[in-house]
Parts: C-alpha cells; structure tokens; sequence
C-alpha cells in the first residue's frame, strides 16, 4: 500500500526536492497548515515584515541565482500585499512561485473573513494561477507550476491553496518518481521537446542575417536583460565582428565599461554615444529585448532609418511595439554558438569613427566621482550591486563600475520603490560570503522600512547606501523642467533621524561626507554584517542626460549640475 500524506507535507517535500533551502513568508490562518509541514522539515523560514517584503526577499534570490525561489503569504490582505511584488517580477521575468492560504472551498465566494478572489485578482500578473480544488490535483499542479516558472520566459506562477485542500492526504506514487525523479507529465514533454530548432530554419535566418549585415555600414547591437546569462559570448561577438553594442538598464554588465565597443545605457537617461547611435544606425540587431517606452523614447520615432533583426525568446515580444525585418524566436543560447561561427563581413570604419567622437562629449556630474570614490574602497571578494528606483538608481546605472551582469539587481519593468532593501535580503540570503551593496533614496527607503528588523534579525552582510536629497528627486526634476518648479508633494517636510533609526534596529551607521574623501568608508564597508551609509547631497543635482517623455533619444537634455 503506498504512502499517505498531508498536501500541506508534500508541498513542503517537493520544494526541498528542488534544493528550496529557505522560504520567507509571512503566516495567517489560512496558511497555517503549510507552516506546520514547513516546521518540520530542512527549508528556514525567514519572517518577512510585510507580504511585499517577503516577495521582494524571494526576488533577491531568483534575480541573484537564476533559480526559482518560493514565497509563502495567507489569504485576503497578505495577497493585496504581495501583489506589488509579484507584478514587478512580471515585468522583469523572474521566477517566483508563490503559495497563498485561501478560505476553506465551503467558504469561497461567501465573503469569509480575509476572503479575496484571487484567482481573478492575479490572473493578469503571473504565468499561470492555479486553485487547488481536489487535493490530487497537487501533484501534477507542483511539477508543471515548477517548470512553467523557470522554462522559457521566466516568471511568477502562483499557487492558491484552500485551507481545507493543505489538510487533506493524497496517496504518493508508489514509484517515486516525482521529488527530483523523471516525470511521466505529457506536460513537461511537451515543454522539454517543444519547437526545435531546425537546421532548415536557422540557414534561412543565418542567410538573411549576413545579407542585411553585409549590406549596413552602421550596425548596432540593442541587449537587454533577457540575454544575460551569454554575456560572454555577447563580449566574444562584439570584439570579434567590432560592432558597437548598446544596452538597456537592465542589461548592465554584459559589456564591459571600458569596452570600446560598448556604447553604454540607451534611454531616457542614456550616454549622448548609445543614443545618438540609435539615431544614425541602419541595421539594428536586438537581442533579449521588448522595446520598452523608457529604453526607445518615442516608438514612432525609434531607430527609423534602421532595418531590424529582433531575437527573442517570447514571440509576443517579436513585433509587438515596433515592426522588425527579420526575427528568430528563440533563447539566444541557441543562437550564438552559429553566429560565432559565421565569418560576418562588417563595413563600418566610418561609423566607428563617429562613436568615438561622440563618446569623447564630457560627463563631470558630482555623482559620479561619488561612485567612483565608493567604489575604489570595496573589499575584496565577490559583489552585488542593488538600488532601489530614483535618482540614485540612474547614478549608480550611469557610473557604478559593473564587473558581472548577475550582479547587477534593480526593478526595471515596473520601477519599485521599496525594491531594494528587501531584495538585497534575499540576494544576501543566497550568497552569504558576499558583499551586498543596495543604494536608496531618502524616499525609496521609507516604502519597505520594516525589513530592516527582518535585516538584523538575519545578521546579513548587506550595506545600504542611503542618497539623501530630502526629495523624490526623480519627481522634482520634472517639476523643474515641466511644471515651473511648483514642487507640489516631491519634498519631504519631515525626515527621522537615520543614526538614531539604525542604532533602534541595532545596526551600523555611517554618515558620510563625500567632500572629505574616502576617510573611514573603507572601514565601514570592510566590517560584516549590516549597516547603512547616508550620504548627503543638494536637491538641485538632476540626472542627465535626460530624454523628456513623448521625444526620440536624440532630443535629449544635457544639463550642468554644480557642487
């Protein structure tokens, strides 16, 4: 007779098949038979302050290790709390499977006490949603849930599991073949063996590539965070073939900085090189990439001089905000290695010249000595760089020196405010004998403040870097350039005291006055465990250049910022 056990207790012995070492969450009824499994089991669980938090963390180590990472909130409010976070990992495909408490199926639709329709309220922000009616259903719903997260475009899959449903037993299969084994799913065959890619159809695409690449005197390399994890043979290419390359915010530090042939961020605060490029260029090459609003400026006026090859994993992206000319569906993983193998014949010395013109235009903004004088104290060892989203996270996008593009964390699609401490958490969580970085702002910081105590409580080698203008800077810029300097909500009135916060928290604080050099910085940052370094700046200092919504990336604003 085969084994009998709790939904609740196989849940929690799937996620340690798949090497799920901890899980943060944050408890509530309707959950509660799933923490009674996870008590007895080898997953920690790590208390979040807040549902969003708790999403933010699970973020950390997804976005820090490629893998999927599992998150745990109760029904009604913990679901409304976590949504932020989910719709963020949407938008910037990172694999998270979330499990959330729901009333009892005798209760649903009943309006029962911390009742949501989550189902409905979700649908739109994940890859699949699942409601769990029949506690045989968990098994096959846990294997493709699992892979749906990871396979393809990542992204977030959630799982709502009444409470009645997590109680209930389920017979596992006498053969074991889930908990790491092979699955006999037509599902996950279907998703292993789907769509091959043929030999026919790459000639055909490999023709079409060298015919456009043989005819342009201007080609360009447009990257995104989709192609990531090739950052090396992206490096190989460019340096071979000396095609200049631009990248999005989110592809940060898949070029080198210093690379020649790296022309740096496009977009609306872009080098004047990655934008100018895109106005004069007249075969675009864009890899991993959705032709975001922020990353093209105006659609209608993006890159209109330019034929365009687009690869990509997703198909929905493939002509979706801008008509390509030739595309290929598919991970670039798949691609290079033919594309390295290719003898492409480049024509574009005179192109060349003229980048190097462009990149010679002079960037002395105050901020990035900051940076660079940040940066030259490091410790030794292996990094992280996270921010939050604002004026800071623009600075450190523009300056910071990026050596790996995994290391490189920051909300991009949605542009969270209250992203980065809590991710940096997570991201701490998975690499603990790393040094973690997460650079705020005086606003950001407050949107996720409670995880400071979920911080120490973890004792974690993470150092927040806090940018302090007294403003939601991003939001006083424009009211400086559009709306006649009425700073109407943007300044903050009331600020705590950060030394005296951190002392209540019981973690480090430093203040430190960039005028006076590095002095103790380096100390600070060499010491383990948390801490936070605020750095005081004037409200004036904007980010430049800055690309005004509604125009190209050519009618960008360079504005001079004093100290």
């Amino acid at each position: 007779m085969s084994e009998q056990i709790t939904v609740s207790r196989y849940i929690i012995r799937f996620l340690e098949s798949k090497g799920i070492t901890w899980i943060p969450g944050v408890p509530g009824g309707t959950i509660l038979p799933l923490y009674e499994s996870l008590a007895g089991s080898n997953i920690e669980h790590v208390l979040a302050r807040h549902e969003q938090g708790a999403g933010f963390i699970a973020q950390g180590r997804a976005r820090s290790t490629g893998d999927v990472s599992a998150v745990f909130v109760s029904s009604g409010p913990g679901v409304a709390n976590l949504i932020t976070a989910v719709a963020d990992a949407q938008r910037d495909s990172v694999p998270l499977l979330i499990f959330s408490g729901q009333v009892p199926l005798g209760l649903m639709g009943t309006d029962a006490f911390q009742e949501l329709p989550t189902v409905k309220i979700v649908s739109s922000l994940v890859k699949k949603v699942y409601l769990v009616e029949d506690p045989n259903q968990i098994i096959e719903i846990l294997e493709e849930a699992f892979l749906l997260c990871g396979e393809g475009k990542k992204g977030p899959v959630w799982i709502d599991l009444p409470k009645d449903i997590q109680t209930q037993k389920i017979n596992l299969p006498e053969n074991n073949i889930h908990f790491g084994g092979s699955s006999h799913l037509d599902f996950l065959e279907q998703v292993s063996k789907a769509d091959p890619l043929s030999f026919e159809s790459l000639d055909i695409f490999l023709d079409e590539f060298k015919f456009l690449l043989k005819s342009s005197r201007f080609p360009l390399l447009y990257i995104g965070g989709g192609a990531k994890k090739e950052f090396l043979r992206l490096r190989e290419f460019v340096s071979r073939f000396q095609i200049p390359a631009v990248t999005t915010l989110m592809g940060l530090g898949i070029f080198e900085k210093d690379d020649p042939m790296n022309l740096g961020m496009m977009g609306m605060h872009g080098t004047v090189a990655a934008n100018e490029a895109l106005g004069l260029c007249d075969l675009l090459i864009a890899i991993g990439v959705r032709f975001d609003d922020r990353a093209t400026g105006a659609i209608e006026k993006f890159c209109n001089q330019a034929k365009i090859i687009h690869i990509d994993i997703d198909a929905r992206e493939i002509g979706k905000n801008k008509s390509v000319t030739l595309s290929l569906q598919k991970d670039i993983s798949e691609v290079l290695p033919f594309l390295l193998e290719e003898d492409f014949q480049v024509q574009n010395k005179e192109s060349l010249l003229q980048v190097e013109t462009w990149k010679q235009i002079p960037d002395e903004h105050p901020m990035k000595s900051i940076l660079l004088d940040f940066a030259s104290v490091l410790p030794s060892g292996e990094h992280f760089v996270l921010t939050d989203v604002g004026q800071h996270q623009m600075w450190v996008a523009q300056y910071f020196p990026l050596f790996h593009p995994m290391s490189w964390i920051t909300s991009g699609g949605q542009g969270t405010m209250g992203f980065g401490l809590p991710t940096a958490i997570g991201v701490a969580l998975s690499h603990r004998d790393s040094h973690v970085y997460c650079f705020t702002g005086d606003g950001s910081i407050m949107m996720n403040l409670q995880e400071l105590s979920t911080l120490r409580e973890q004792n974690l080698n993470v150092k927040i870097i806090l940018i302090n203008n007294e403003h939601l800077g991003l939001v006083k810029q424009q009211q400086d350039l559009f709306y006649g300097s009425l700073y109407s909500g943007s300044k903050f009135h009331f600020h705590p005291d950060f030394s005296i916060l951190c002392d209540s928290f019981e973690i480090g604080y430093y203040e430190w006055d960039w005028r006076s050099g590095v002095q103790d910085l380096e100390r600070v940052l060499e010491k383990k465990g948390p801490a936070l370094v605020e750095v005081r700046i004037p409200s004036s200092w904007g980010v430049y250049p800055f690309v005004p919504g509604g125009k190209s990336n050519q009618e960008y604003i360079l504005g001079q910022v004093t100290t």
